[in-house]
C-alpha cells in the first residue's frame, strides 16, 4: 500500500519542504499546516516570515496572534519570533473611531515588541508612527534590523497616548541596517526629529539606500550636517529642501548610482525660482549617478556643456514623471501641472552629454501637438529603448499620431516601449481617457507604424489599457480600474460595531483637514490582495 501524501511530504528534508511551500499561496500554506505535527512544525516559520496587514479586521486578528503569550498557542510558540518581514499599509484610517485606533494600536505596539528577529519593517500607514511603536521596535528588533521605513506622525495623531519624553536620550544600536525611509510629518515633537537625527549620523556610513520625505521642508544640513559620511550610499531620494550650497557641501566621489531630488522640495522655504540653484554641478559631486529624477530645471545642470568628464546616467525622470497604469498617482507629479513642452526640450538638449547614452527617458508635460512634436521630439530621443510621456491634457490635432511612424519611429531604432501616460486627468476624472473617441484607431495607428519600426513592443495612449505585440499581432492589455480605486466593502466595517460605515465618521474637523491630502494620496494606490491572516490565526490555535 503507498504512503499517504502527507506521510511522504513530512519525510522530506527541512529546506527541501520550505522550497516546496514558498510556491504556496497564504491561504494554501495555512491548510497545510493543517496536515500534521511534523509539517505543522516545519512551515510555521514559513507561514508568519512575511506579513503585510492592509485591512482592519484581518489585521486586527493578525496582531492579536503575534502579540499573545505563547502559552495561548499550539505547542507554547510565540509566533511573533518567525516575522521577518512586516507591513502595514491601511488605508482610509480617519474613517475608524478613535477608540479603535487605540486598540489597534496597542496590539501593534504588543506584536511589535516580540518581533526579535525582524530584519524589514514598513509603517506606511498614518496615526501610528508614535513614540511608542517606535520605541517597541527598537527594543524588540534594533538588533537585528536591516531595511526601516516609518511614517512619524504628528502629537495631536497619536492614538495611544505616547509620551515623547520616553525618546529623551533613547540611542539604540542598528548595527545591520542599510536602508532607511523616513517620512516625518509637520511639525513632528523635537525629541522625535533628535532620535532620527541619531539613527542617520550613527548610520550613515553603513547606509546603501536612503529615502527622506519632510512636510516641513527642513534642509538636508538640518536633519544630517556631515553628508561626508555617506561613504557606502547607492541610493539616495530626497523630498526636503535642498539649499544652494547642498552640492557644495557634498564630498567628492559619493557612490550613488540612483538620485532622486522631489520638484516640490528643491527650493528651500520662502524662495520662488529654482534659479538659485547650480546652473552646472562639478563633475566631482555624484560622478556615478546612472539614474537621476529631478525637475527638469535641474537637468542641464547634471550634464553641463564644460565638464571636465561625463556621469552616466541612462535613466532619466523629470518632474517625477513614469507610467502608472492605476492611473491615479498624480501626487507625484509637479504641483501646479505639467510644463510646456518647450521649456522641458531646452533642458532634454543637454541629454547627449551623458556617458550613459540614455536609454530610459519620462517627462511630464502640459500637452503637445501631434503634428509638430514627433519631428522636434526625435533628436533627443535616438538612443533612448523606453519612452514615458505624462500630459495634464489630451495632445492637439490627436489624428497626428498616425504619423508618428514615418516622423519618430523610423528614427529610433532602439525604442521598445512607448508610453502616454494621462494619470493626471483621470485623478480628476476617472471616466475620462485620452483619445476616447479614436479607440478604434489605436490599431490602425500601431500597425502603420510597424511599417517603419520592427522593435517597437508596447504601446499606451491611456493609462486605461495599454497594447503588447505578440506572435500574432498587437493584443489589448486591460486594466479594471474599480479595482485599483482602494475602496473597502461596508461589509469590512459593517459587522463591527466599534468601525463606523460613511456617514458616521468620528473625526475632529482639524483632522479631517489635516488628513485630507494624505487620504487622497492614498486613493490613488493601486490595492494588491490582502494576505489571509486569518488563516494564520487558524494555525496557530
Amino acid at each position: 500500500m503507498s504512503q499517504p501524501a502527507s506521510d511522504t511530504l513530512s519525510t522530506l528534508p527541512t529546506e527541501l519542504l520550505n522550497i516546496i511551500a514558498r510556491n504556496f499561496a497564504k491561504a494554501d500554506l495555512a491548510s497545510l499546516l493543517l496536515v500534521n505535527k511534523s509539517i505543522n512544525d516545519a512551515l510555521t516559520p514559513l507561514l508568519y516570515a512575511s506579513i503585510t496587514i492592509r485591512s482592519y479586521i484581518s489585521g486586527q486578528k493578525c496582531i492579536d496572534v503575534l502579540a499573545a503569550d505563547p502559552t495561548e498557542h499550539f505547542a507554547d510558540r510565540d509566533m511573533a519570533v518567525y516575522v521577518r518581514s512586516f507591513t502595514v499599509d491601511l488605508k482610509k484610517l480617519k474613517y475608524w473611531r478613535k477608540g479603535v485606533r487605540a486598540a489597534f494600536a496597542c496590539s501593534l505596539e504588543g506584536a511589535i515588541s516580540r518581533m526579535t528577529g525582524l530584519q524589514s519593517f514598513a509603517l506606511q500607514s498614518m496615526f501610528f508612527g508614535t513614540p511608542k511603536i517606535c520605541i517597541a521596535l527598537m527594543r524588540g528588533a534594533s538588533r537585528t534590523l536591516r531595511s526601516l521605513s516609518f511614517t512619524a506622525e504628528t502629537e495631536r495623531q497619536w492614538p495611544d497616548e505616547s509620551d515623547v519624553r520616553a525618546l529623551d536620550g533613547f540611542q539604540p544600536e542598528l548595527p545591520e541596517l542599510t536602508t532607511l525611509s523616513l517620512k516625518l510629518a509637520n511639525f513632528i515633537p523635537l525629541q522625535f526629529y533628535t532620535f532620527f537625527q541619531h539613527v542617520l549620523t550613527s548610520r550613515s556610513a553603513q547606509l546603501h539606500i536612503l529615502s527622506i520625505y519632510d512636510s516641513h521642508n527642513r534642509s538636508v544640513g538640518d536633519l544630517f550636517p556631515n553628508t561626508g559620511a555617506w561613504s557606502a550610499l547607492e541610493e539616495l531620494d530626497l523630498s526636503m529642501a535642498i539649499t544652494p550650497t547642498f552640492f557644495d557641501d557634498c564630498p567628492p566621489g559619493l557612490n550613488v548610482c540612483k538620485l532622486t531630488l522631489r520638484p516640490s522640495f528643491c527650493l528651500k522655504e520662502g524662495t520662488s525660482t529654482i534659479s538659485e540653484l547650480p546652473s552646472s554641478i562639478p563633475a566631482h559631486i555624484f560622478p556615478n549617478i546612472q539614474y537621476l529624477a529631478c525637475p527638469y530645471q535641474l537637468l542641464p545642470a547634471f550634464l553641463p556643456v564644460s565638464a571636465s568628464s561625463r556621469r552616466p546616467i541612462r535613466t532619466v525622470r523629470l518632474n517625477q514623471a513614469y507610467y502608472d497604469p492605476h492611473g491615479q498617482s498624480v501626487d507625484s507629479f509637479t504641483d501646479g501641472g505639467g510644463p510646456p513642452w518647450s521649456s522641458v526640450r531646452g533642458a532634454l538638449n543637454s541629454l547627449s552629454r551623458s556617458a550613459g547614452p540614455v536609454v530610459d527617458l519620462a517627462f511630464y508635460i502640459e500637452c503637445f501637438d501631434a503634428e509638430t512634436f514627433p519631428g522636434e521630439l526625435v533628436e533627443y530621443v535616438r538612443t533612448v529603448e523606453r519612452l514615458v510621456i505624462v500630459l495634464q491634457r489630451e495632445p492637439l490635432n490627436g489624428l497626428g499620431l498616425c504619423d508618428f511612424g514615418e516622423k519618430l519611429f523610423a528614427h529610433t531604432p532602439r525604442l521598445r516601449a512607448f508610453l502616454l501616460s494621462d494619470a493626471p486627468t483621470r485623478a480628476i476624472d476617472d471616466e475620462f481617457a485620452f483619445f476616447t473617441f479614436l479607440w478604434d484607431e489605436h490599431k490602425t495607428w500601431l500597425e502603420e507604424w510597424e511599417k517603419h519600426t520592427g522593435v517597437l513592443e508596447e504601446v499606451a495612449f491611456t493609462t486605461e489599457h495599454s497594447w503588447k505585440k505578440m506572435d500574432d499581432g498587437w493584443v489589448k492589455r486591460g486594466y479594471d480600474w474599480a479595482e485599483s480605486n482602494d475602496t473597502e466593502d461596508d461589509s469590512e466595517y459593517g459587522e463591527d460595531d466599534e468601525v463606523v460605515k460613511d456617514g458616521d465618521w468620528d473625526v475632529d474637523d482639524d483632522e479631517e483637514d489635516n488628513d485630507e491630502d494624505e487620504d487622497e494620496e492614498s486613493e490613488g494606490l493601486h490595492q494588491i490582495d490582502d494576505v489571509d491572516e486569518n488563516d494564520e490565526g487558524k494555525v496557530s490555535g
